[in-house]
């Protein structure tokens, strides 16, 4: 990520988006992991639910929803940054987080709002990284109207998941600059299985298998502390 990210002023935060082809992939697995990492580290994190149309961040924490989420914010000008963010749950100290909010009629053209922007340009001053889970960009046009606002995207392939012959949506976006400082990351390898090419999960629904130790793990001996989520 650093080498990534090298372009931008230390002076302002570093703003990370995780996308994939599809649901099911694990971007918001990796995207809180990420986050957790970061603040594990001693940096000052935001992790923003951008996923407007199936949230799925919160479900980790098994919290309720807040009260705000992007959505308020970008349909009701009354409402400000601070209104938005929230201590993250578990003892995570250096994680903040804000959530996607209610699910709009209409996400595409709330993305298009100029309040997003403003949003993104006043987080930037008060934090190390922002880490944004975004939805999946083979689903819908989401992600991209948001590429101005992210620094350097993470793709997420899930191995023995996704339909090798869907490698061409991050090829086209990346040799077509839609993603900014786009990087590939493979999801769930794992030699002992091979489940094929998936089990049709609707978008935003169905389990992962990712490698993080938590209360979904099933390895409960390399359980700790420091919580990591697996999906």
């Amino acid at each position: 990520l650093d080498f990534l990210l090298n372009a931008k002023p230390s002076s302002e935060a570093k703003v990370i988006g995780v996308t994939s082809t599809m649901a099911g992939e694990g971007k918001s697995f990796v995207a809180l992991n990420l986050a957790s990492t970061l603040a594990l580290s001693g940096k000052k994190v935001l992790l923003v639910g951008l996923d407007l149309r199936k949230p799925k961040l919160l479900e980790y924490f098994n919290i309720q929803s807040h009260e705000k989420g992007i959505s308020h914010y970008l349909s009701d000008s009354s409402i400000t940054v601070s209104d938005l963010i929230f201590a993250a749950p578990n003892n995570i100290e250096n994680m903040d987080l804000i959530e996607s909010g209610l699910i709009p009629p209409n996400p595409a053209e709330l993305l298009l709002n100029t309040r997003l922007s403003e949003l993104f340009t006043e987080l930037r001053t008060k934090y190390d990284y922002i880490v944004v889970d975004t939805a999946p960009v083979n689903l819908v046009t989401d992600t991209l109207l948001i590429n101005d606002n992210i620094d350097m995207f993470v793709y997420v392939a899930r191995s023995n998941f996704l339909d090798k012959r869907m490698l061409v949506v991050p090829e086209s976006l990346y040799t077509e600059k839609r993603l900014n400082n786009m990087a590939i990351l493979i999801n769930g390898i794992d030699h002992k299985r091979g489940y094929g090419y998936g089990y049709g999960y609707g978008y935003g629904y169905g389990y992962g298998y990712g490698y993080g130790y938590g209360e979904h793990s099933t390895d409960k001996k390399k359980k700790n502390k420091w919580k990591f989520w697996s999906e």
